[in-house]
């Protein structure tokens, strides 16, 4: 008989049902067994658990396979037994790991760079750049942020940019001068010949993201009226076949106290109206990140029942730490750590915990893309603790881009790393703390997702990067066979 790994003591209930024990293990399935309680009472049914509490099925017998999981990967599970009167009493959690090898990470990995319409003309950055910094011939998928969603309809972000904006012709990818005359300008005129040169790249229209009008809430009351607008936007005659799918930005908001049901944010009603609207044949991803510490934002949410209707998540492994949070940080920290550590304020705030958790809900890590940061957080006033030797501010530093905040490829020239903390970059340079990625911590953090078999990664955005494309240098590199 195959048992699991042993857990806790349970202590001496009755009306407990006894600790689950693992008499079958393969890479993907469990089946447990449990002894019922002894003290008297009619047990209606049992509900078996998973990781502290996620419910995956019920049963009126003592034995149930638990299907669904991911090979090499150490889970928990209890019974919890149901009585007609009286209160469910659980068993005790038992240990699991599946057999099997980790899942290897795709042969041809995604490689992935975010491309914003906000701020980019205005910081001198053209989607040309992308074809002179040679960018373009690295990337596998180009995502186009960020469209709207607005009454629970999908719509564009900026009208004048996306469709209006001249480019001369030392700023346009064609070398051509847009004129008064043509029927379409702007980004979507601007990646039409992009892709027209880089014909094997694929575009992704992203809706939602940051600073843009953004109600879930509405789509979520009519998913169908949803997707259909969305699909009608992505053949709109003007662009017709330019975009290869859609992505929806969703930025999964805090639980105060319970989550509601469905988790903070549902999305399976929205992907699986999409999936069909725009057809299994194109792309639907959906580009997630949560709030500081708020981890139950992944872990009590429906991304594993929508995973089933999405090519993949980009996880945005970024953002733990910054100095804008309003969460009470001791110390300095760095805002994409691979993994948490003593030196690093709060345990779970990192790369590692976000893409474990969501594996351990059922989500193949095929299907996980993470995110690698092209900008800098950072502090200024920055102060040594005498007694503690850590690094302290409550001031954000002048970020170029908004306080604190700025571009890898601005301040590392001016304040340039000086250590590492969770395998990224820390810069104390004076009186000021930088923290971001650079081609070695990028190095170092594929060679995580290569063991652990995740889909590829992406930058958050590619106007960060150098001229050259040094992050993404490094990532396509160590992406490599």
């Amino acid at each position: 008989m195959l048992t699991g790994l042993a857990g806790p003591a349970q202590a001496d209930d009755s009306a407990h049902p006894g600790a689950p024990v693992a008499v079958e293990i393969t890479d993907t399935t469990v089946t447990l067994s449990w002894t019922p309680p002894t003290a008297p009472g009619e047990i209606l049914h049992y509900q078996v658990v998973k990781n502290g509490g996620t419910n995956i099925g019920t049963t009126t017998g003592t034995t149930f396979t638990v299907t669904g999981l991911i090979p090499n990967r150490v889970y928990s599970f209890a019974a919890v037994a149901v009585p007609r009167t009286g209160h469910p009493a659980s068993s005790v959690h038992t240990r699991v790991r599946t057999t099997g090898t980790t899942p290897p990470m795709p042969a041809k990995p995604v490689v992935m760079g975010v491309f914003t319409e906000k701020g980019s003309h205005e910081r001198g950055f053209h989607v040309k750049d992308l074809v002179t910094g040679g960018s373009a011939a690295k990337l596998t998928h180009l995502t186009y942020g960020y469209g709207t969603v607005d009454g629970g309809r999908c719509g564009i972000g900026d009208e004048h940019a996306a469709l209006e904006r001249s480019f001369t012709a030392g700023n346009s990818v064609s070398g051509q001068a847009d004129t008064a005359s043509q029927p379409l300008r702007g980004y979507l005129n601007q990646l039409r010949a992009l892709k027209n040169r880089q014909p094997q790249l694929k575009l992704l229209w992203s809706f939602g993201g940051p600073g843009q009008n953004v109600d879930w809430t509405a789509a979520r009351q009519n998913p169908a009226a949803f997707a259909a607008s969305c699909a009608r936007l992505l053949d709109d005659p003007r662009w017709a076949g330019l975009f290869d799918g859609i992505d929806l930005a969703v930025e999964f908001e805090r639980c105060q106290s319970a989550c509601p049901p469905g988790g903070p944010t549902t999305i399976t009603p929205l992907v699986r109206e999409l999936r069909s609207a725009v057809g299994g044949g194109r792309l639907l991803t959906v580009t997630i990140g949560r709030w500081g510490p708020a981890k139950q934002s992944y872990t009590e949410s429906d991304l594993p029942r929508a995973a089933a209707h999405v090519d993949w998540y980009n996880v945005k492994t970024f953002d733990y730490y910054h100095p804008l949070d309003d969460m009470w940080v001791p110390k300095l920290a760095p805002h994409a750590p691979l993994n948490s550590s003593w030196d690093i304020w709060e345990w779970g705030r990192d790369v590692h915990s976000d893409m474990w958790n969501l594996t351990e809900k059922g989500i193949h890590p095929n299907k996980l893309i993470a995110g690698i940061p092209t900008h800098a957080w950072g502090w200024k006033n920055v102060t040594r603790d005498p007694w503690s030797g850590w690094l302290r501010s409550t001031e954000p530093a002048d970020g170029a881009f908004g306080p604190g905040l700025d571009d890898y490829r601005t301040v590392k020239p001016r304040c340039a790393p000086t250590g590492e903390l969770g395998k990224t970059a820390v810069a104390h340079c004076g009186s000021e703390y930088w923290t971001y990625d650079t081609p070695a911590t990028v190095t170092g953090k594929v060679a995580y997702l290569k063991e652990n078999g995740m889909g590829g990664a992406f930058l958050s955005n590619l106007r960060g990067d150098t001229a050259g494309g040094e992050l993404l240098t490094a990532l396509t590199s160590a992406l490599a066979p």
